[in-house]
């Protein structure tokens, strides 16, 4: 849960011609069959916040909104500097260096990669991070009830589970590191249930 954050991507100064960097795609989640599994104890649902543009200089071409404030004003939410580029973002109520608004995980810049940031508990995450930990919606992929912020996951592919949850749906063993297993649609089967699963299940 949580409000909307605005994000915004501003400008300064006023030399002709120079355009605020805009994305038009969101970071894609990988894919593939996956044979191991990754834990994490993080919040299940995200603060979001879109990408609008600001400027400071009324005189440039259209934007959303002019700012009102003196230059003095913009300090950096990272590094806590003073914002003397011509170029700048706005986020969580707070204004930012480019190359310092980032995923705290992998690194990309938040202002490049999407027009949408995810912030949990004073992290911000680009969207293939928040799909990597958490899954589409924050519910489990087995029990489908909500993951708390407090609990640990386990994670496949784009599928997130409770780690109560996370074990073979045969014979209901709990995987260990190492383990080998199967993703049939949301179920995990572990490698010695795999062709009794299926049969089954008729697909074989």
């Amino acid at each position: 849960g949580g409000n909307p954050v605005n994000v915004i991507a501003g400008r300064r100064g006023n030399a002709a011609g120079d355009k605020a960097p805009r994305a038009d795609s969101l970071c894609g989640g990988g894919g593939g069959r996956a044979h191991h599994r990754h834990a994490t104890k993080e919040p299940a649902l995200p603060m979001s916040s879109a990408i609008e543009r600001k400027s400071l200089d009324p005189s440039e071409e259209p934007v959303d909104e002019v700012l009102q404030m003196p230059p003095s004003l913009l300090t950096c939410g990272g590094c806590q500097q003073n914002i003397g580029d011509r170029y700048f973002l706005k986020a969580i109520d707070q204004y930012w260096h480019e190359d310092c608004l980032s995923c705290d995980l992998c690194g990309c810049r938040l202002g490049e990669v999407g027009r949408r940031l995810y912030y949990k508990l004073g992290r911000k995450l680009c969207r293939r991070d928040y799909l990597r930990l958490f899954g589409q919606d924050g519910l489990c992929a087995s029990c489908e009830k909500r993951i708390r912020a407090y609990e640990m996951t386990m994670r496949v592919k784009d599928k997130v589970y409770h780690l109560e949850c996370f074990k073979c749906a045969a014979c209901q063993k709990h995987f260990c590191v190492g383990d080998r297993y199967l993703l049939i649609n949301s179920d995990i089967v572990c490698e010695q249930d795999i062709y009794e699963w299926t049969k089954i299940n008729g697909m074989i």
